[in-house]
Parts: structure tokens; sequence; C-alpha cells
């Protein structure tokens, strides 16, 4: 018998998950005793009876999955040649800031801050190369990313006028990341022009901004950003809504006062915030967040589903949790659709490395995307000139190969969010280094079934809250 559930409950409930039909399943208590028994492999006869009555409803059947192999794996060249959709230019490894948790601080298993751009002639090749591997593809967004992007505008000027004369038939989508310091009338007036979309980073006020993001002699960016973002919001407000923010929440910064900066501040009203915490992958220190971050985070979170249930006015819920309920939202109209599991599959995770996001650095080395390490040969797919290396793609595209016995039984096998980057010890892809993610794979998952639950039993509709997503 190799019946895949999870038990879990919440206060107001009992459920369990069954992988076979990506279903959540209401139970009474003593259904919930049998199905834990079961799931803990201490099943007594009886249970087989209740077991039997959900089978025939279609439910807790033997799972049918027997081997790891990513869908797409026979499709890999095909993806890789015609159907890339985005790619990142990493313009240049210089910054006029040295952030404290950048990952290229030195703190993480990765290359750091140097001097070194992309030439202009591997930019042009990296553009002829995604055009090229790209025709199957209605659109393609181009990237740029740093270090400070913007320290290379001139030849980024010029790229553009490149791809408009030589690739007039493509639709063209441009994004960029920038610490928000090296602003200027001309370098806006062309951003906007193209219609770029723009990350900038901010941490909160002054304070705390500066605690982490700093100019490379130590000076705090914060009134140089703000003086940008300010500027361009009175003197380009069309420009102004193309941007969005992302603050880090770093151990031991104080939340309330990100918090109450974010609320009040209206001059990124009505613009996104994304809100993220330090990455521990190939991090060279333990990161450690302390009670307090955890309690506040539950109750922020606790707050938004008071709020999605009409109990409190979204005034009260913090914007740093503003895309939280249309996430929640997403992953609810996914259960249900992934139903039948195949014989052969691949637990969740990996996108077609090279395809989906590659990033391309100033040597035209190419990377599965900007979030893994450049110190990493694993990682290391190709190179603009001599093309993909397909093999080791197709490594990191079926990386669940190394957990095939563990994945196999694993309940949180379509929802593991876990990609390559969890398996990288740098020196090479670990099973080891993967399963020690796996707790966490889990958890976020389980917050999620157990979130849906909560909102379900008071009422919350998903369907009708689907414009959200």
């Amino acid at each position: 018998m190799s019946i895949v559930i999870k038990p879990f409950f919440t206060p107001y409930g009992k459920y369990i998950y069954d992988r076979e039909t990506n279903s959540i399943l209401s139970v009474d208590s003593d259904e919930y005793e049998t199905f834990n028994r079961i799931y803990e492999n201490k099943a007594i006869l009886n249970d087989l009876e209740l077991l039997k009555i959900y089978q025939e409803k279609g439910y807790c059947k033997d799972s049918q999955l027997k081997k790891v192999e990513h869908p797409l794996d026979k499709m890999v060249e095909f993806h890789l040649n015609n159907k890339i959709e985005k790619i990142t230019l990493q313009v240049t490894q210089n910054c006029n800031l040295r952030c404290a948790y950048c990952s290229y601080s030195g703190m993480y298993n990765q290359r750091t801050h140097s001097n070194k751009s992309m030439s202009y002639e591997i930019m042009e090749k990296s553009i002829d190369f995604i055009m090229h591997h790209s025709t199957n593809s209605k659109k393609i967004d181009i990237g740029f990313y740093g270090g400070e992007p913007l320290l290379e505008f001139n030849n980024i000027k010029k790229l553009l006028t490149y791809i408009s004369r030589k690739y007039p038939y493509k639709e063209i989508t441009y994004s960029m990341t920038s610490n928000g310091t090296v602003f200027t009338d001309d370098n806006i007036q062309f951003l906007s022009n193209n219609k770029f979309n723009i990350l900038v980073s901010i941490d909160g006020p002054r304070e705390l901004h500066n605690k982490n993001r700093v100019f490379v002699n130590g000076e705090g960016s914060f009134d140089k950003m703000m003086k940008n973002i300010m500027y361009i919001k009175s003197e380009y407000p069309t420009f102004f809504k193309k941007i969005s923010f992302n603050t880090v929440i770093a151990p031991g910064n104080d939340f309330k006062c990100a918090n109450d900066f974010f609320n009040a501040n209206d001059i990124i009203e009505e613009n996104t915030l994304n809100a993220t915490t330090i990455s521990d992958f190939n991090n060279k220190n333990d990161i450690q967040y302390d009670d307090l971050y955890f309690i506040t985070n539950r109750i922020q979170r606790t707050k938004l589903f008071l709020s999605a249930l009409g109990l409190i006015s979204k005034d009260k819920v913090s914007k740093l949790y503003s895309t939280d309920l249309p996430l929640l939202i997403r992953f609810y109209n996914g259960l249900g659709k992934t139903s039948n599991l195949t014989p052969i599959a691949h637990p969740g995770g990996p996108c077609i490395p090279g395809a989906r996001r590659p990033m391309i650095d100033i040597d035209g080395n190419i990377y599965p995307c900007e979030k893994v390490s450049e110190e990493s040969e694993s990682m290391k797919i190709g190179n603009i000139y001599s093309g993909f290396d397909v093999d080791k793609v197709r490594s990191i595209l079926n990386i669940g190969k190394l957990t095939e016995n563990k994945c196999l039984d694993c309940w949180n096998f379509i929802h593991c969010g876990m990609c390559a980057a969890s398996a990288d010890d740098i020196k090479k892809l670990s099973g080891d280094k993967r399963l020690s993610k796996c707790d966490g794979a889990k958890n976020n998952t389980l917050y999620k079934f157990r979130a849906i639950c909560l909102l379900k039993e008071n009422n919350f509709d998903f369907e009708e809250a689907s414009y959200y997503a």
C-alpha cells in the first residue's frame, strides 16, 4: 500500500491532504485519527474500511508515482533553442553601494563586487543569442542587473538602439533592478520612453535603510535615494507608476519601525511593495531571526486574514504583506488541478534552466538565473559563444533525482518549491544539501494549507476573491 497523505488541523477543523488528487479533504475527529495512523504506517485492520470508502469516492488511492524525472526532460533542447522568454544581463559587477546583506558582500559563497563590466560586444552578442533562441516566444523581457546597472547607462542606451534596429518585429519589455541613487533626468527620460519596469530597494526610514544600505565610503544612501524617488514622482508621474519597491527585513531590524514608515508614507502609496528576508542559500553565516520577528510575522498575517474576512479595515494591514493574499489565492486555485500523478513525474520547483530566466554574466557565461552562485561550476550552464551545456541543464532540471527515494513518498511532491539552488554546495549538486532544506519547504506548504482552511472555515469565498490574484 502506497497511499501518500498528510493529516493536519486548525483550531476549528481537521483535514487531510491527498497527494494523488492534490486535494484537501475535511474529516471528523475519528476519521482524522484513522488517517493519522495510516500516515504513520500504524494502520489497523478497521482503518482499511474507512480507506475503502474514500477510495470509492476517488480519494486516497495508491500512488501511481514510480520514477522521478521532469516531464519536460525530452523537450529540453527544443525549449532552449526556441522558447527563451526572459534574459537578465549582468551589465556590471560594480556598484556604488556596499549593502551589508548583498549576495556580493562577501557573506556568501559567491563572487564579490569588482570594477568589471560587460563589454558592449558581449551585450550585443547576448541579444543575438536570445533572439535566435526565442523564435517560439511572442514576448521577451530583457532585464538589466548588476552591481548597479545604471552605471553602464551609455552602453544600455546604445544597446536598445541596436535592438530596435535589428529586431523591430519582436515584442520586448525591459526591466531593471536599481538602488535608486544614480537616477538623472537623462536616464529617467530614457527609461520612461522605453517603458522600463524598475525595482528599487528601500528598507524603511533613514535609520533602518542606512543600517545596511551604504555607499562605498560608508555613508547612508537613504537621502539620495528618497530625493530621486520624490523627484520622479513629481516630474515623471507616469514613469513612477512603473516603479516597484523591495524591502529586506534583516535579522535584528525593527519591523514596527519599517512597518510604520511604509504605512504612513504617501510617496509610494500606490506602488507595489514586496518584502523579503535574507536568503540562507550559500550563506557563510547562520541566519537567525529572533522570536520577535516570528511573533510579528504571525500577527501581521492574522491581520491580513481578518481584513480578507471583512473583520478589520484594510488600512490595518501592513503594506509589507500586501502580496500574501493574492499569492495564497493563486495557490488555492491550483489545488485539484494536478490530479492522478503519472508514473513518471518531478517534484515542483525547477524551471527549465536556461529557458525561463537565464542570466548572462559579464563574460558571457550563462546561469539559470541571477539568484544562483556564480562560483558554482554546476550552475554555469553554457556560454553565449558555445551555447548551452545540455547535460548540465538536464541535471539541474532533474534535481529531484538526487533524492528520488525520499521524494517518491513525500506528500509535498507537487508543491515543493525547491529548485537546484537548494542542492548546490558550490563543489557539486548534493542530495544531502537538498534534504536539509526539506522541512522548510514542507512547513511553507503546510502554512498555506492551514491558511486556506482557516479562511474557508470563516466563509471566505476564494472563487469570488480570484480578482485579487
